[in-house]
């Protein structure tokens, strides 16, 4: 059965129109989901069970692009910062970040793909975007956080200009 369902999964990744996903039964497919998703949620995210171990090791990550946003902004020309990563980077970055729907805590296994979705917080080609703003002759800095090519808050961080931060 896994292997069946890895080839549906994977055939969604090349240009086809052939499926097999209705190989399945949708209770089948929720199930196989929620296997997979039990295990990113416990390994990589915010789950209570692993005493948030994966946001420890972002930290460095983090720090990284924090030092060079600030090398960035200090030579006062624009410039773009890259870095490519798989699932188990940027889902404990977004949770680090706490970026909205990203951060949730549970520790009933039945509630994990309540607040924890794979597919949700890093699909194939997902990515994080800071983008920084400053208007000419001010110092005065703006952030924008995208998730997955979409405007995302940072709930635990007040901001008089959402989405934008200082």
């Amino acid at each position: 059965m896994w292997s069946m369902f890895s080839i549906a999964n994977n055939t969604q990744n090349i240009e086809t129109s052939v499926s097999f996903y209705d190989l399945f039964e949708k209770e089948e497919l929720f199930d196989l989901f929620q296997c997979v998703n039990y295990s990113v949620y416990v390994q990589d995210a915010n789950c209570a069970l692993n005493g948030g171990i994966m946001m420890e090791n972002s930290k460095p990550f983090l720090k990284n692009i924090l030092d060079s946003a600030h090398e960035a902004i200090a030579s006062g020309k624009n410039s773009a910062t890259l870095r490519f990563a798989h699932d188990g980077n940027m889902i404990p970055l977004a949770m680090l970040m706490h970026l909205d729907g990203c951060y949730n805590s549970v520790s009933e296994p039945s509630e994990f793909y309540q607040a924890f979705s794979t597919f949700k917080v890093a699909p194939m080609a997902g990515n994080i975007q800071l983008i920084f703003y400053r208007k000419p002759g001010s110092g005065d800095i703006l952030v924008k956080c995208m998730h997955n090519e979409k405007e995302v808050l940072i709930p635990p961080v007040e901001s008089d200009l959402l989405p934008y931060y200082h």
